[in-house]
């Protein structure tokens, strides 16, 4: 019986390995998202990247998903529930600057206070009587990591006061 030198013998297993099947995994990436029931609001992640995208009247921000429900019905202070679009806060997360922006249609008064995981008061500004857009940058570099709350009140010279709280995530 003769023998298969051994370099064409590794050539033959080559050639029948090329051609035969297997499992294939192609790359491919999840959509960060969430949505709500009657009862019950969930996120599918909250991505890490730090990036705000404006185009064509849409901002982008890419970051800590907001409640867009009031699931807890004794607390309806959810930021995005009370003012939708009228503020944009970002990015989110954030490893030093955090942009705010609003826009309302109304003559009012504003104020921001930013809380810590404790609830201690770590900035505040009460910008006074705004009408239109409102902008403002808040330094978080001497801030330590971790999650803070932003609290946002609107009073309008004619109506109720407005209170929105948002989740904010400092790296």
């Amino acid at each position: 019986m003769k023998y298969l030198p051994l370099p064409l013998f590794f050539l033959l297993i080559l050639f029948t390995i090329n051609n035969a099947s297997s499992q294939t995994i192609s790359p491919f990436a999840f959509n960060n998202g969430g949505g709500n029931t009657r009862n019950m609001e969930w996120s599918m992640g909250e991505s890490v990247s730090i990036a705000n995208f404006i185009a064509s009247g849409y901002s982008l921000n890419t970051g800590v998903l907001q409640p867009m429900t009031n699931i807890d019905k004794d607390n309806n202070e959810y930021g995005p529930v009370v003012y939708g679009n009228q503020i944009t806060i970002g990015p989110n997360p954030t490893s030093n600057l955090l942009h705010i922006k609003a826009r309302f249609n109304e003559m009012g008064t504003l104020s921001i206070l930013l809380f810590d995981a404790k609830s201690a008061i770590v900035f505040t500004q009460a910008p006074g009587t705004i009408y239109s857009s409102f902008e403002r940058d808040i330094l978080l570099g001497n801030y330590p990591s971790g999650v803070f709350y932003l609290k946002i009140y609107f009073k309008p010279n004619n109506g109720p006061t407005k209170i929105g709280i948002y989740k904010i995530v400092k790296l």
